[in-house]
């Protein structure tokens, strides 16, 4: 378990995860293998991503870190919210994570609605399963589809990191809500909490963000389109990799994006 949480975690235990999961809801034109190579060659610690694309994108994904999607979601094609109209499940096992050569598996915790209860068992089983086999589980925690700081408070933040830590989850994935709050909230969460990167938002905001949150307790970052979305991946990989893992300012970050 140690070797496998130093294959995502660095040796100052933060993390810089590549988040491409978006479950098979499809709806993307990239080119996954040139997104994960460019990211990794830039020196992300992990990839976060889905069972198709870990098999087909081995070679790419290298000695970094893999972090495997447990959920399979609906494609974009279907209206409504998949996140809470049904209880979470996984098709894969761990065993089928573990041939697949990954070090963790990421579930959703999803609360606050009908399949709460159903859900919150659901990452404990997963869990439980990770520490028979040696993998790390990680826990996405949503109040239903909230994504945004808007959507949370420092209870309701605390109440759903909390819930996963005690529930079993090496790390946690979750929304980054400003300054003391979130301080008070990693403070009582006694796993990692690495923030997720959210919608697309400016250069500047974004590592302000971030570094913002790394001077209150985050762990480091999964981040998705923010570092994937761009023409040129590996510039933000540096920048990133610098804040997170030698705590520059926003300035050297930045102009870590003009070389």
């Amino acid at each position: 378990m140690k070797s496998r949480y130093y294959r995502i975690f660095g040796p100052d235990d933060r993390a810089l995860i590549l988040a491409l999961d978006h479950g098979g809801a499809g709806k993307f034109w990239l080119d996954s293998g040139k997104a994960i190579k460019a990211a990794v060659d830039a020196g992300v610690d992990a990839v976060l991503t889905n069972y198709g694309v870990a098999k087909r994108f081995k070679k790419e994904i290298g000695r970094a870190g893999l972090i495997l999607r447990s959920e399979v979601y609906a494609t974009a094609c279907t209206k409504g919210n998949p996140f809470v109209g049904s209880p979470s499940e996984t098709p894969y096992t761990v065993e089928d994570a573990v041939r697949l050569g990954a070090d963790a598996i990421i579930t959703m915790g999803i609360a606050g609605f009908e399949f709460d209860r159903v859900n919150q068992q659901h990452v404990a089983r997963v869990a439980a399963e990770c520490d028979r086999w040696g993998l790390l589980c990680g826990s996405e925690v949503l109040v239903g589809s909230g994504k945004s700081a808007a959507d949370y408070d420092v209870e309701s933040l605390n109440t759903i990191c909390r819930a996963a830590a005690e529930i079993g989850v090496d790390f946690v994935k979750a929304t980054y809500i400003n300054g003391d709050d979130f301080q008070k909230v990693a403070d009582n969460c006694f796993v990692p909490i690495v923030i997720l990167g959210g919608s697309k938002i400016p250069d500047e905001q974004l590592l302000t963000q971030i570094r913002d949150a790394l001077d209150h307790g985050a762990k480091g970052i999964a981040i998705g389109r923010n570092l994937w979305g761009r023409e040129d991946v590996a510039p933000l990989a540096r920048a990133l990799k610098k804040l997170v893992h030698e705590d520059c300012t926003v300035e050297e970050a930045l102009a870590e994006l003009k070389k």
